[in-house]
């Protein structure tokens, strides 16, 4: 859906390998984790896969990278590494 992550919240352990699918319904959208420097973005109907290793225990902000429209600044989700 426009302006939105799913699911909004990942929650995950220490040590886990995280395998995300990176998908677009509407329009070019981006997956930017500053703290596992992730930067990905994806174009209406592209996938791209992204894996790491959960290393950093905390919780950390999942932003659009790419602006989508007015509202982009909306677009938050958050990767809980317990």
């Amino acid at each position: 859906y426009q302006f939105g992550f799913e699911p909004e919240e990942i929650v995950v352990n220490k040590g886990d390998i995280v395998k995300l699918l990176v998908t677009s319904r509407d329009v070019a959208h981006g997956v930017y984790i500053q703290e596992y420097s992730i930067n990905v973005s994806v174009k209406q109907g592209e996938k791209k896969k992204v894996e790491f290793i959960a290393d950093k225990i905390g919780e950390f902000p999942i932003l659009c990278s790419v602006y989508c429209g007015r509202g982009h600044h909306m677009m938050k989700a958050k990767l809980v590494v317990k």
